[in-house]
C-alpha cells in the first residue's frame, strides 16, 4: 500500500521538507549496507545473529531520527538538520559493523564513506574533519579490537591499506567540505541581495522617493481596494485631501533643499496622527491624500481638524519661527453612486478650494 506524500513528507515546512528528504536518501544508503551485509552472511563473514543484531540497530537509528525530524522537535537543536547526530551514529554503526565482520571489510567501508559524504553539504571543513578523524578512530578501534580477540580474522596488510585510504580520503572530504561551504555562504549572500533588490523595487513602485509615503499610484489602489471592500461590507469610507499653501513661495524663498525637507517633515506628521488601518500617500507636489477605512463623516472632519493642528500648530525648524505652515483640507465620503473612486476625491479637492 503506497502511502500519501504529505504522511512522508512535512507539506507547510519547505526546509523541514528538505531535511527529511536528506535523510530518507541517507536511510536508502543505510538500507543498502543491510543488504550487502546480508551477502557476507551467505559468505560466511557474519553470523546471522550478528547481522540481525546490526539490522534492528540500523531500523531502530534510522527510526528514532525520522520520528525526531517529523516531530518538528529537532528546531530546538543547533543544527536543525541533526548532520552531526547522524554523522556520529554512522561512525559508531561503522565501528560495531567493522568489528563484527571476519572479512571483506573494504566492501562496507566504501558505503559508510558515501554516507559520510552527506556530512560535506551541512559542515564546514573544520567540522567534517573532526568527524573524518573520529572515523579514523572508530574503524582503528574495531580492526584493533579484533586483532586482539580474532587473530585469525585479522589481515594486518589489508587492514593497514584500508586505514590508510581512509585517511587520504577524510582530508580530500574536508577539502570539498571547505569549498561545499563557501558556496553555500555566496548563495546566501546573494539571496540577501537578491532580497533586498525586490524590497528596493517595491519600495520604488509604491512609496513616494521623496516622503517615504505611498506614491500616487499606490494609494489610488489602497482606495480602489477599500471602495471595494466598503461596498461589500456596507461599511462608510472617506477621503481627505491636503494642500499645502503657499509652498511654491517657500521653494522660491529658502531653496528647493528646504521644501523637500518640510515635505518630509509633513508626511512623518501625517503618518502619525492616522490609523494603521488608514492609508496616507503623496498625491502630487504639496498635496496628499489620507483615505479612511469605516469612518464616517463626523469622524472625517474630527481626523481632518487633528492632521490640520498637526500642520499648523507646531513650527518647522528649517523656517523662521514666525512662520508657520498653513494648509487647506477638504473631506468627501465615497458614495454607491459614483461611478469611480475620481468623483470623490475630485469632491474632497472642491471642498478645499472653497475652504
Amino acid at each position: 500500500m503506497k502511502l500519501p506524500l504529505g504522511m512522508v513528507l512535512p507539506q507547510d515546512d519547505p526546509r523541514q521538507s528538505l531535511r527529511v528528504r536528506r535523510f530518507l536518501l541517507a536511510a536508502t544508503v543505510y538500507a543498502l549496507a543491510v543488504a550487502l551485509m546480508g551477502l557476507y552472511v551467505r559468505q560466511g563473514l557474519l553470523a546471522v545473529p550478528e547481522w540481525q543484531f546490526l539490522s534492528l540497530v540500523v531500523l531502530l537509528v534510522n527510526v528514532g531520527l525520522y520520528v525526531l525530524l517529523r516531530s518538528g522537535r529537532n528546531e530546538h537543536f543547533v543544527d536543525p538538520s541533526l548532520t552531526g547526530l547522524q554523522m556520529f551514529m554512522v561512525c559508531l554503526l561503522m565501528g560495531i559493523t567493522m568489528y563484527l565482520l571476519d572479512g571483506g571489510r573494504g566492501g562496507l567501508l566504501l558505503l559508510f564513506l558515501v554516507l559520510l559524504m552527506f556530512g560535506v553539504l551541512r559542515l564546514n571543513a573544520p567540522q567534517f574533519t573532526a568527524l573524518g578523524g573520529f572515523a579514523l578512530f572508530c574503524y582503528a578501534l574495531a580492526v584493533g579490537a579484533v586483532w586482539h580477540q580474532r587473530p585469525d580474522a585479522f589481515n594486518a596488510q589489508v587492514e593497514l591499506l584500508h586505514l590508510v585510504a581512509l585517511s587520504t580520503l577524510v582530508p580530500c572530504g574536508g577539502f570539498f567540505a571547505s569549498h561545499v561551504s563557501q558556496l553555500r555562504r555566496l548563495l546566501r549572500d546573494r539571496q540577501i541581495d537578491l532580497q533586498r533588490a525586490r524590497e528596493e523595487v517595491h519600495d520604488l513602485r509604491v512609496l513616494d522617493p521623496l516622503t517615504g509615503i505611498s506614491n500616487r499610484s499606490a494609494i489610488i489602489a489602497f482606495l480602489d481596494q477599500e471602495r471595494q471592500r466598503a461596498e461589500r461590507l456596507g461599511q462608510p469610507l472617506a477621503v481627505i485631501f491636503i494642500d499645502l499653501l503657499h509652498f511654491k513661495r517657500i521653494n522660491r524663498d529658502y531653496s528647493h533643499a528646504i521644501g523637500d525637507e518640510i515635505l518630509r517633515e509633513v508626511a512623518r506628521r501625517l503618518r502619525g496622527c492616522v490609523r494603521d488601518i488608514d492609508g496616507l500617500g503623496r498625491y502630487g507636489g504639496e498635496e496628499f491624500l489620507v483615505v479612511l477605512p469605516d469612518a464616517a463623516d463626523e469622524e472625517a472632519s474630527r481626523v481632518a481638524q487633528k492632521l490640520r493642528n498637526c500642520i499648523e500648530n507646531r513650527r518647522f525648524a528649517p523656517l523662521p519661527a514666525t512662520q508657520r505652515m498653513r494648509c487647506v483640507l477638504g473631506t468627501s465620503m465615497l458614495r454607491s453612486s459614483d461611478a469611480d473612486i475620481w468623483q470623490g476625491i475630485e469632491r474632497a479637492r472642491i471642498d478645499t478650494e472653497s475652504a
